[in-house]
């Protein structure tokens, strides 16, 4: 009986020890999260302004996938509607309107607008593009 208990309790110690080094083990050589920063080129028209970009991963349709949030003001003293092209490595590429929709679809003098793009891309990329135009008024 007091044998049993001596291999139980060296077993049990052996087991423990095994797991406090290789715990300590893995953590020590686990990599670190480093943040990836994207470099981005903009060419904007001269009525507008970006005012924000971020960009992140996020779920969306099942896998995970780059956002990109883009901000942009109208600086000018009319309201004025935008064209935003955002273009990616690789020929991947997304863009829409600012605004979207209303009645007009326009962004009065001096307010800001900023929406969200989701890409097909599943990495955050070296660099990309965002290209605003300007659309002729009806």
């Amino acid at each position: 009986m007091r044998r049993k208990k001596v291999w139980w309790l060296a077993s049990l110690l052996v087991v423990g020890v095994f797991f406090v080094v290789t715990g300590c083990a893995t953590s020590k050589n686990a990599p670190e999260k480093k943040e990836q920063k994207a470099a981005y080129k903009t060419e904007v028209c001269s009525s507008a302004k970006i005012t924000k970009v971020d960009y992140f991963m996020k779920k969306y349709k099942g896998s995970m996938r780059l956002h990109i949030t883009v901000g942009i003001k109208n600086v000018s003293s009319s309201p004025k509607r935008y064209r935003l092209h955002i273009f990616l490595p690789g020929g991947v590429s997304s863009g829409g309107l600012y605004p979207r929709k209303g009645k007009p679809p326009v962004i009065q003098p001096g307010k800001e607008l900023v929406q969200t793009y989701p890409m097909y891309y599943s990495k955050i990329p070296e660099s990309f593009e965002l290209v605003v135009t300007e659309l002729p008024q009806k």
